[in-house]
């Protein structure tokens, strides 16, 4: 069973430097990092290895944009980035984790698991 005070979770944000856009994220509070490309968009994107469509699928009717998967890791690279030095925070590396209800730092959930396990 895992209970928390504010104060015990104040002292675990500052232990681990969490800010409050990681709290932000966590709670999904920020705009997902993919926003503004269009991976993120009313298109429909295709995403093949060398940027071409299979056989039978029609430009206008199964995809919109076509894109290479270097493209498509590129674009998700560059969001990612962007991201970090607009927010501060990695969205492929997010801090918190939530556990019953809490959101704790990953270090101390790693530490929680062991402890039971």
């Amino acid at each position: 069973d895992t209970n928390y005070t504010s104060e015990e979770l104040q002292d675990m944000y500052r232990k681990y430097n969490i800010t409050e856009n990681d709290i932000k994220f966590a709670n999904n509070e920020l705009p997902n990092f993919l926003e503004g490309t269009i991976l993120s968009s009313d298109s429909q994107v295709l995403v093949t290895e060398d940027g071409k469509p299979p056989e039978g699928m029609e430009h206008g009717k199964d995809y919109d944009i076509i894109i290479t998967e270097a493209e498509m890791i590129s674009i998700i690279e560059k969001a990612e980035t962007d991201y970090i030095s607009k927010y501060g925070v990695d969205p492929s590396n997010p801090k918190l984790d939530e556990v019953n209800g809490y959101l704790i730092p990953s270090e101390e959930v790693a530490k929680l698991f062991y402890s039971v396990n």
